[in-house]
């Protein structure tokens, strides 16, 4: 599997929070589910967008594929989850996920501070109910079709991913912010939040925090060098495709990478581009975030921005109940200091191919060593990719009137600003671009066939931001 990203729960009869510990103890946090409606009980939904799910329910009669789903999840035993047994208790646990204020779990277990990524958990339960059998044939397929209409539960799955992210823009949502110096993945004392590092504004704030000295604690690869390419994001390098050219008669094809005997289109990729054909007989190549990266991408190489925009699409995470054996045990335990491991877990399956009906941005930059396209990939809540305007740390947002209109209009307007302040600039090579709110995600960069492109990055291995990635052998530099 390309990459894992996974929850780790702890039994509560083994553990406890912190109580007479020297050092300061992280905010309680109630229990997510502590009113969770009796199963005899009637429930109505509070939250708009939970509302608009029962809507959607009762007027598609999609009752009894839901009850199904939530069924099977509740007889495996996933814990929290498994308390869910109806479609009452399943819309009581929907309105507190949409208004649940992220942090980690911390406890105090024989002698040691351990601690659970509820922020990743939370979305991997979410996204595990819309993998069983019986939704998924309710959603739009993940499969490379041009133009497809998404589905009305597809369509709500966005909204929802919408809503959630509104709500962590909300300064209550910065609560408990300081129990992620309790997580070293997270690597709270690296960045800069103010006074000490905890005056975040919200939650989407601190999940789009920048670094203290960037320029020192993430130099860039050989600066000065136009063929030297340096890594987007802090991320999991997972692979690399080589991009047919198309095919014609008898069987026609259009410029694909190929993934499991799936042709994925890299026109539907880069969804109109007028560079599309440029990178026909180039590579892809694609790495993931995990939810305690940093989350802001830069330019992997030095130019000029062609083009920049957010492509709508759908809000999805494949979601997996597997098991963990001592071997991998072992593994994970020293890739997370004090992550609570279970041997029943959540896993986040992040193959390549999805990213191609996603939500993402674009950037197609001119550079020296020729046309490189920057996808920004949205994966479950991250349905967010926002720019930066170039020679700034300054996010281009929509006004709160603004959000309040129809989706597509939102997308009119974040592209149109995106038109008119970051086309046509220049960006130096590991200058920041854009940024990410909440989640995991990816970042795909595809390069021309003239680049004639080295990837220097090994499958599986973290790579800090613009640190090298590969190299150019192009015949001869472009003047940009």
């Amino acid at each position: 599997m390309a990459g894992r990203l996974r929850w780790n729960p702890v039994s509560s009869s083994k553990a406890q929070h912190f109580t007479n510990l020297e050092v300061p103890s992280p905010a309680p946090q109630p229990d997510f589910l502590k009113d969770l409606p009796a199963l005899s009980a009637v429930y109505e939904p509070k939250q708009p967008v939970t509302k608009a799910l029962k809507t959607l329910i009762d007027e598609n009669a999609y009752a009894g594929a839901f009850e199904s789903a939530i069924k099977t999840v509740s007889r495996q035993r996933v814990p929290e989850i498994d308390r869910i047994h109806n479609l009452y208790q399943f819309y009581y646990y929907i309105d507190a996920l949409v208004t649940w204020i992220p942090g980690l779990r911390v406890w105090d277990w024989q002698g040691g501070i351990y601690h659970e990524r509820t922020d990743y958990l939370r979305i991997t339960q979410f996204y595990y109910y819309f993998n069983q059998a019986e939704l998924v044939a309710l959603q739009s397929p993940i499969a490379p079709e041009t133009g497809a209409q998404l589905t009305p539960l597809s369509l709500w799955l966005r909204k929802f991913a919408i809503e959630w992210g509104a709500f962590l823009d909300t300064p209550e949502s910065a609560k408990y912010l300081e129990s992620y110096k309790f997580g070293p993945e997270y690597s709270y004392q690296d960045y800069a939040g103010g006074k000490g590092g905890i005056d975040y504004k919200s939650f989407n704030d601190w999940f789009s925090r920048t670094f203290k000295d960037i320029d020192q604690q993430r130099p860039v690869a050989q600066p000065d060098d136009p063929r030297i390419i340096a890594f987007p994001a802090e991320s999991t390098f997972v692979g690399q495709w080589a991009v047919t050219t198309p095919v014609g008669e008898p069987m026609p094809a259009p410029s694909s990478i190929v993934v499991k005997h799936v042709e994925w289109p890299i026109p539907e990729l880069l969804k109109d581009s007028a560079y599309a054909e440029d990178f026909e007989g180039g590579i892809l190549v694609h790495s993931f975030l995990n939810v305690f990266d940093y989350h802001r991408q830069h330019a992997p190489v030095a130019g000029k921005i062609l083009e920049a925009k957010f492509i709508p699409g759908q809000v999805y995470l494949d979601v997996v109940l597997d098991h963990l054996d001592a071997e991998q045990r072992a593994e994970d335990n020293s890739a997370l200091a004090n992550a609570v491991i279970a041997r029943r877990y959540l896993d986040a399956q992040d193959a390549t191919g999805y990213q191609f009906v996603q939500c993402r941005g674009l950037f197609v930059l001119e550079t020296a060593i020729g046309k490189v396209a920057v996808l920004p990939m949205g994966m479950a809540q991250v349905s967010s990719v926002l720019f930066v305007k170039p020679g700034t740390q300054e996010i281009i947002q929509l006004t709160p009137e603004e959000k309040r209109r129809p989706y597509n209009e939102q997308v009119a307007l974040l592209n149109e600003r995106a038109r008119q302040e970051v086309v046509g600039k220049t960006v130096a090579k590991g200058e920041m671009i854009s940024t990410f709110l909440f989640g995991g995600s990816d970042i795909v960069v595809v390069f021309e066939r003239r680049s004639n492109v080295n990837i220097t990055a090994t499958v599986g291995v973290h790579y800090p931001v613009r640190s090298q990635y590969g190299y150019s052998n192009i015949a001869k530099l472009e003047n940009i």
